[in-house]
């Protein structure tokens, strides 16, 4: 099992955060950076590899991101839900 940890208050916009996923989860190139592409492509790598994902400074993420931010977590909580393969931690 892979274990990643996302450094929410690091993360000052959209682009930050996908760059940051990138880095962690070694996302492929053709990656579309937006919410439905990440749901697909984490169905991808948890087909290969469970993980276990926390994310960090979860209130300063959704301070920044706002909305962005309530749809990424309810991104990832919905793939958790459908594939038993991710596990995820908010802090």
């Amino acid at each position: 099992m892979r274990y990643v940890i996302l450094n929410g208050a690091a993360v000052t916009d959209r682009k930050t955060l996908y760059d940051a996923l990138e880095a962690h989860l070694e996302l492929p190139d053709y990656f579309g950076r937006n919410l439905d592409a990440l749901h697909d492509v984490l169905g991808d790598l948890l087909a290969a590899q469970p993980l276990t994902l926390e994310i960090e400074g979860t209130e300063t993420l959704l301070r920044t991101l706002g909305r962005y931010g309530e749809a990424f977590l309810h991104m990832l909580d919905d793939t958790a839900k459908e594939n038993k393969s991710l596990r995820l931690t908010f802090r």
